[in-house]
């Protein structure tokens, strides 16, 4: 599985191309050729997620494996709702993403955007948006308590 790892800047054009900052290109490694993507709404953020399309396959097969969407209706519209809006994408020749512009507004992008590499997915967020959702350093400090205790051991 791919992690991706950085803060990049880069602007959307009038017809919602973005290019892919090169770095994150380069850490496609070799599945870069025709590199394909499913983009989506993300969750619990006001932001877009860039999932390269071999770990969205593997996400979509572990959720198959522990719902049952046929028989179970919360299961059906959980995957319905989540399923919402995502695209296949593929890079164009200048590694660049054609957004679609529901999925611009619902993150509210603008122009200026910022990717973010989190574990195997890219968020896509508009700048301003993404600046002013930083978390202050006690904020961050006090979270990072309450995830890992005493017991936690990053060596094991």
């Amino acid at each position: 599985m791919i992690t991706f790892v950085g803060e990049h800047t880069g602007k959307i054009d009038a017809k919602g191309r973005v290019p892919l900052p090169s770095q994150l290109f380069r850490q496609l490694g070799e599945n870069n050729d025709g590199a394909r993507f499913v983009l989506k709404k993300s969750i619990y953020k006001e932001c877009l997620e860039l999932h390269p399309i071999d770990s969205w396959k593997e996400m979509m097969e572990k959720l198959s494996r522990k719902m049952n969407p046929i028989f179970n209706p919360k299961h059906n519209n959980f995957l319905s709702q989540f399923s919402r809006g995502t695209v296949e994408l593929t890079l164009d020749s200048m590694n660049r993403l054609l957004v679609p512009k529901g999925l611009m507004d619902q993150a509210g992008l603008s122009k200026d955007v910022v990717f973010l590499g989190v574990e195997g997915i890219i968020e896509v967020w508009d700048k301003s948006k993404f600046e002013a959702g930083e978390m202050s350093q006690e904020d961050f400090e006090k979270l990072a308590g309450e995830i890992f205790t005493d017991d936690f051991n990053l060596n094991e």
